[in-house]
């Protein structure tokens, strides 16, 4: 038996449980103008993409998982961030989750304040359906079976902002067919 989820529900729960993966237990020391500390993700040889069914609700033609992940890249060079900077645990054990796509990152405040709009910004060029949540600290959009979350914090539980830093961090669900 299938329980559906609020999309954006689901999505918050998603965000916040990413970001707590990616980021357990490191501080932001670990991201200086260096680049992060990570090791490089291996690919995958495995089918990366969710099933190619639409829904009634959707609004376009299905997406795979590797044309989220380009938009989300795309979104973040718009808003003149390197996605490169930041982490993901989509992909933490080399091999690509097909109905999760995420980032992560810890930046100047100030940097993740005005990339938070441009990245809206891009979404919606990009086709994504703004959904509001109530927030001016986080954004939600859907596209196809598919919801984003965008959201900035200047305190996230298990990691080490200091004054001036916030935790950006962009959160895609799968939603499914049906």
């Amino acid at each position: 038996m299938h329980t559906r989820v609020r999309p954006q529900a689901a999505a918050v729960i998603a965000l916040a449980a990413s970001a707590a993966l990616a980021l357990a237990g490191c501080t932001a020391a670990a991201d200086t103008a260096a680049g992060p500390a990570a090791a490089p993700v291996a690919a995958s040889t495995a089918p990366a993409s969710p099933p190619a069914k639409a829904t009634p609700k959707s609004t376009g033609a299905p997406l795979g998982r590797d044309a989220v992940d380009g938009e989300v890249r795309a979104a973040l060079r718009a808003a003149g961030i390197d996605p490169a900077k930041g982490k993901s645990t989509a992909e933490t054990t080399g091999r690509k989750n097909p109905s999760l796509v995420d980032w992560t990152a810890v930046l100047p405040t100030q940097q993740a304040d005005f990339a938070l709009p441009r990245i809206g910004e891009q979404l919606q060029h990009l086709g994504w359906q703004p959904h509001s949540v109530g927030s001016t600290a986080t954004l939600s959009y859907e596209k196809t079976d598919w919801v984003l979350l965008v959201g900035s914090a200047k305190q996230a539980d298990g990691v080490a902002l200091r004054q001036g830093e916030s935790l950006l961090t962009v959160n895609v669900t799968y939603l499914g067919a049906g």
